[in-house]
């Protein structure tokens, strides 16, 4: 009684301070351990809000690296989950207890042939339950011969809930970050985390600025059931945004078919590779959209015409907009002069645009074509721009 004590104590101090799963349950195996139970693997499933992620799995192993499993929900992976121990504690029937013999037992979990492959005699799956009223699960697995003792799963069953408070903490937390960097954007996102969310607040930051539209989006609407046309802006957003993100740099939002982002400079040193590293998006958006259209093509489906304007300039990076719903973007006369660039594009009839001040940012200019000075809208001088050789 006196080490589970131990272990509560820590569960209410410590242990809550370790916002990350991976962390917890490496420091709580080493604590049932500690304490004399015979654990020797921990995993947790949880399931995830998460666009391509259904469900978080940590495992902790003495002397091993805990590590994280995710998995995608595909036809092969909800045949495997139907048929899990975690399936049974999900859906409110658990507990699961099953003693692991030698020879595989009529239908038995899928699990149960990994754990006695690597000599494990007893495995027990404990629901988690967390106070939205789901039930999440963690399982314990020993190798002693004898397996877990009645005292051993009555002090688990007793601390589940300690357990099941500190890991929806982790989840919730984890959901928000996944929320914000999915919405806002990584950079962004870490910064509301971090507090930043009062309207107003914000810096100014120099940046490589990115504007890409889809052209002839209109007549695309017009022409095109919805679902067709949602399906050529996932492919056509999913090129860009890989594209980007790639070369480090930051998506921050989806204009109807455009799109904005950055690539924050942040010394004076580092602006030639901040402008390399959006050329090499730009190439690598241009050769995925080349083979998306290609496949499209070939299916005999509508293909993707875009173009994209690539400047530098001084911008405004933080929260803008009402009192009850903010927007966490730049804004500028660089991000304006952008906008104007890639509509100009359109007019050229060239894919990319880059500003003159962007190009001087590049040491050598092999890669781009003088397209010699033009009229923007809304922009007192002409501005020298360049084509992508």
């Amino acid at each position: 009684m006196t080490e589970t004590a131990s272990l509560l104590a820590w569960l209410q101090g410590p242990g809550r301070r370790l916002l990350e799963t991976e962390a917890f349950v490496e420091a709580l195996g080493e604590r049932l351990v500690g304490i004399g139970l015979p654990i020797e693997r921990i995993t947790t499933g949880i399931p995830m809000l998460h666009p391509q992620i259904a469900s978080s799995s940590v495992v902790w192993e003495p002397e091993l690296l805990t590590r994280e499993r995710q998995w995608q929900m595909t036809s092969l992976t909800r045949s495997m989950y139907e048929r899990s121990p975690l399936y049974v504690v999900y859906r409110g029937d658990g507990p699961v207890r099953v003693r692991v013999t030698p020879k595989p037992e009529p239908g038995e979990y899928g699990i149960i042939a990994d754990l006695r492959d690597e000599g494990f005699s007893d495995y027990l799956a404990l629901p988690a339950p967390f106070s939205d009223g789901t039930i999440k699960a963690m399982t314990f697995a020993t190798r002693r011969e004898d397996g877990f003792a009645e005292s051993d799963i009555a002090v688990l069953e007793a601390l589940m809930p300690h357990f099941a408070y500190l890991l929806e903490i982790q989840t919730l937390r984890r959901t928000a970050r996944v929320l914000l960097d999915t919405y806002v954007g990584r950079i962004s996102g870490q910064r509301v985390l971090q507090g930043q969310i009062k309207r107003g607040q914000g810096e100014d930051i120099r940046a490589i600025i990115w504007f890409s539209d889809l052209r002839g989006f209109t007549e695309l609407s017009d022409a095109l059931p919805n679902a067709e046309l949602i399906a050529l802006l996932n492919d056509y957003f999913a090129a860009l945004t890989r594209a980007v993100e790639e070369q480090q740099g930051e998506v921050l939002k989806f204009i109807g078919d455009a799109m904005l982002a950055i690539y924050p400079i942040a010394t004076a040193s580092s602006g030639r590779r901040a402008a390399q590293r959006a050329l090499a998006s730009a190439r690598a958006a241009q050769e995925r959209i080349a083979q998306i259209n290609e496949a499209r093509s070939t299916a005999g489906r509508a293909v993707i015409h875009w173009g994209l304007a690539l400047h530098v300039g001084e911008v405004h990076y933080g929260n803008i907009g009402g009192e009850t719903r903010l927007d966490f973007t730049v804004i500028g006369p660089a991000v304006n002069l952008a906008a104007r660039l890639q509509s100009l594009s359109a007019q050229l009839g060239e894919s990319c645009l880059v500003s003159e001040d962007f190009a001087r940012l590049l040491r050598e200019r092999g890669e781009l074509r003088d397209l010699g000075a033009h009229e923007l809208k809304g922009i007192a001088d002409k501005r020298q721009v360049f084509g992508l050789a």
